[in-house]
């Protein structure tokens, strides 16, 4: 059995997202206009991050490709012994760190721009060495996370990285809000949280290798579970030959989508059919962000019923410590 109190700090953190998500692209309506400006004058994008920072870039790198047409990939994590690739000056690089203090990153900063590249820096910390390397900084303004499991912090980090490829119009912002309120308090996980805990993640829809990957690290780090994560239609082009209980988050624009049954497979998303019924925006992208937060609280419900305690550090730490 866990204390009574186990998990209150991670709840606290996902109950602040819509507030987080609801102010966040005012509140970096300055930095966001030159962040565009640089994006606009590049030939060429790479993001990097490590863990929750890393799927967040992803994120942002399919919204870049998408809807500015600027190529956009997602480097290997920095002191994984793989060096940089050659930047120029038309190139622009991205770094994204909650903390923007991991030694790594703020070194790949550095040398980004000893190299020509501009440098955008998406931050949590309203004073880390970043700043003072970055052209710009946005800031997420979502407070201090207390907490291994980064929350809310990754779905603002995720919104920035959308508000710097277009304008995000107020009744879009508002069914986002909606959506995530909605998952947050109101959906109903019961028929998620049946039979053996899950050993896979699925999704579909925007970013949804990127996505998958968060919601597995988010079951890692507040209930302890190890579980594999894939997009689906990889899902489909071998790991289904495995069977595993499987929580599928899923975009019913995805005609896949309706292959994918099994008496070990959970479906969560926008349809009456599925065993967990979630809210639908208007915009693929937004969907994304609503499906990650699912996920979240899917994570930390399933460690409330396996005992497991989401607040545990479980010999984590916030800045990862590598050369």
């Amino acid at each position: 059995m866990t204390p009574e109190n186990s998990g209150q700090l991670v709840a606290a953190d996902l109950s602040q997202q819509p507030a987080v998500l609801s102010a966040v692209i005012d509140l970096n309506a300055d930095e966001l206009a030159f962040a565009r400006h640089l994006l606009d004058g590049s030939s060429f994008v790479r993001l990097v991050g490590i863990g929750s920072s890393k799927h967040a870039a992803g994120f942002g790198a399919n919204a870049i490709e998408l809807f500015t047409e600027v190529p956009a990939t997602v480097l290997p994590a920095p002191g994984s012994a793989v060096p940089l690739p050659r930047l120029s000056p038309d190139h622009l690089t991205i770094v994204v760190s909650q903390s923007g203090m991991t030694p790594a990153i703020v070194e790949t900063a550095r040398l980004a721009r000893k190299n020509g590249s501009s440098v955008i820096a998406i931050t949590n910390s309203s004073s880390s060495p970043l700043q003072s390397i970055a052209d710009v900084t946005l800031h997420c303004f979502a407070g201090p996370e207390t907490v291994i499991p980064a929350t809310k912090s990754v779905t603002a980090q995720m919104l920035l990285l959308l508000g710097m490829t277009e304008d995000i119009p107020n009744a879009e912002g508002r069914e986002l809000i909606a959506a995530v309120e909605d998952v947050i308090s109101s959906v109903d996980l019961t028929q998620g949280l049946v039979g053996d805990p899950p050993g896979r993640i699925v999704c579909s829809g925007f970013a949804a290798e990127w996505i998958a990957d968060e919601i597995a690290l988010k079951f890692a780090e507040m209930a302890g579970l190890s579980v594999t994560s894939e997009a689906l239609i990889e899902y489909f082009h071998g790991p289904a030959g495995a069977a595993a209980p499987t929580i599928a988050f899923l975009d019913l624009e995805d005609p896949n989508a309706q292959d994918l049954t099994g008496d070990q497979i959970i479906r969560v998303g926008g349809s009456s059919t599925f065993d967990v019924v979630t809210p639908k925006t208007s915009k693929p992208a937004l969907d994304a962000i609503v499906r990650l937060v699912a996920g979240q609280r899917m994570a930390f419900e399933w460690a409330k019923v396996l005992g497991q305690d989401p607040d545990a550090d479980r010999g984590l730490q916030k800045v990862t410590p590598t050369a």
